[in-house]
């Protein structure tokens, strides 16, 4: 991962999502905002967010937050996310969650603790891999529990007090390519074989460019169109204030 992200089309197109986001949620402050990436791997993401405000990370692996440390990134705390969160209450301004939840046993619990350390007003955004018949090796390899839809993550974030900002699916023009290239990878498998993630084909430089374009160009449409299917799901959702007027709190 910490080879990867840097180039890889996933990743670098993941960090213009979620900045584009917090462009959006992170209203302009003389304060600097203070934001919380859960499960930050290699740090990519929390350098790609400075530019919103102050970054921690939480992160279980100790070679992972030895990597990012050596991006000089020292404000990262090492517990596993489904145990709940080392923060105070309402700590932070945003949170993200990005494809967390499909490693836990128990991924309402996270949902509850990042609804705990935000402020009133926070939001958070959410990544996870949608469409169990998307399944596959690649998921098996990264240790997924399971794939979601957007009406069992609505379920999930149910009864909490969020307020639906923006939800739905995205890498849309890739799900047929993607499906079709993991039916056939398992499908001429063999089944002593280890499981490898989708991240190790190798790629050409300008197909690599080319995928990162194209899902960039649908990052862009997100605000004027609701994609009816996609290989991943985006949620934001913001935490409610106290108060009447939340007709859309869920």
């Amino acid at each position: 991962m910490h080879r990867l992200e840097t180039t890889h089309w996933w990743f670098a197109a993941k960090r213009f999502l979620v900045t584009a986001m917090l462009d959006r949620c992170l209203a302009p402050s003389s304060t600097r905002h203070a934001i919380l990436d859960v499960g930050c791997g290699t740090g990519m993401m929390m350098l790609a967010m400075g530019i919103h405000g102050q970054t921690y990370g939480l992160e279980v692996s100790p070679d992972a937050i030895r990597l990012s440390k050596q991006r000089g990134l020292h404000r990262i705390a090492r517990s596993n996310a489904g145990t709940g969160l080392p923060f105070k209450n309402a700590a932070f301004d945003a949170v993200t969650c990005l494809d967390v939840l499909e490693h836990l046993d128990a991924d309402r619990n996270l949902i509850e603790e990042i609804f705990r350390v935000l402020k009133p007003g926070g939001h958070v955004i959410i990544t996870v891999p949608a469409f169990q018949i998307q399944w596959s090796r690649h998921d098996v390899a990264v240790h997924h529990k399971r794939r979601y839809t957007r009406s069992s993550m609505l379920k999930k974030v149910d009864g909490l007090g969020w307020q639906v900002v923006r939800e739905g699916y995205y890498n849309t023009a890739l799900f047929l390519p993607i499906l079709l290239l993991r039916k056939v990878r398992t499908l001429f498998s063999t089944k002593m074989a280890p499981p490898k993630s989708d991240f190790y084909i190798p790629l050409p430089a300008v197909l690599n460019k080319l995928l990162a374009g194209l899902l960039k160009a649908e990052v862009k449409c997100l605000p004027f169109f609701r994609f009816p299917f996609g290989v991943s799901l985006l949620m934001v959702l913001r935490k409610a204030h106290r108060g009447p007027g939340l007709e859309e709190t869920i």
